[in-house]
C-alpha cells in the first residue's frame, strides 16, 4: 500500500474512533490516547493528522457535517423541489433515516451540544459554526419560497429557521432521552407550518 494510501487511511480510523468516542465520553472526558486505542492505531501519530485534541474535534465536526449533507441536505436539492411543506416533509423524513442509518453521528451532535453550552467553551466556536452553516441554507431556502409566492411574504427569515431548527434538535433530544416517536413530532410540526408559513393561495396538501 501506498504511504498516501496508508495515512488516509489512518486518518479516517482515527475520525470515526473520535466521532464514537466523543459521542460516548464526551470531549472534555475523551484522550487522545483513548481515541488511538479505539482505532488501534499508535497514539503518536495523531499530531501528525491533526495537531492536537482541537484539531481532531474539528475533523470530526466536519466529517459529520459532510454526512448530514450528503445524506439530508443533498438529496433535497436534487429533488424536484416545491419550496413549501413538501420540502419541509421532505428533509423530516431524511432527518429520521439518517439518524437511523448514522445514529453515532446524531448521539455526537448532541454530547457536543451539551458541552458546548455547559463545561467546555472550546467547543461553542465549532459547533457555532456548524449551526451557523446550516441556518443559512435554511434562510435561502425560506427566501426562495417567499420569492416564489408559496411561503407567506411577512415571514420573519431568520425567525422561521430558529425555529424549524430549534424544533429538530429538541426532537433530536427527546428521542435520544426517552425514545420520543419522532414521525409523530414531525407530523405535528408539519401541520403547525402549513398553518403558518404558507401564503394565502397555497393548499395545505403541497
Amino acid at each position: 500500500m501506498r504511504k498516501a494510501e496508508q495515512s488516509a487511511q489512518t486518518k479516517a480510523a482515527l475520525i470515526e474512533a473520535g466521532i464514537e468516542m466523543f459521542g460516548e465520553r464526551g470531549y472534555r472526558a475523551t484522550s487522545l490516547k483513548t481515541v488511538a486505542e479505539r482505532a488501534s492505531i499508535t497514539h503518536g501519530v495523531i499530531p501528525f493528522h491533526f495537531g492536537n485534541k482541537e484539531g481532531l474535534l474539528l475533523a470530526v465536526v466536519e466529517a459529520c457535517f459532510e454526512r448530514f449533507y450528503a445524506s439530508v441536505l443533498a438529496p433535497l436539492i436534487d429533488r424536484d423541489r416545491d419550496y413549501g411543506v413538501g420540502d419541509l416533509r421532505a428533509i423530516l423524513d431524511a432527518q429520521v433515516r439518517f439518524s437511523d442509518e448514522h445514529p453515532e453521528v446524531s448521539r455526537v451532535f448532541q454530547v457536543l451540544m451539551a458541552e458546548a453550552i455547559g463545561p467546555s467553551p472550546e467547543l461553542r466556536p465549532h459547533y457555532r459554526a456548524f449551526q451557523d452553516r446550516t441556518h443559512a441554507l435554511g434562510c435561502a431556502w425560506v427566501r426562495e419560497g417567499i420569492e416564489r409566492g408559496v411561503l407567506r411574504a411577512d415571514l420573519d427569515v431568520d425567525g422561521t429557521v430558529h425555529a424549524i431548527l430549534s424544533f429538530l434538535t429538541g426532537v433530536r433530544t427527546h428521542h435520544l432521552l426517552a425514545g420520543l416517536d419522532r414521525r409523530a413530532a414531525h407530523a405535528s410540526m408539519l401541520a403547525i407550518l402549513e398553518a403558518g408559513v404558507l401564503a394565502a393561495n397555497q393548499g395545505t396538501d403541497r
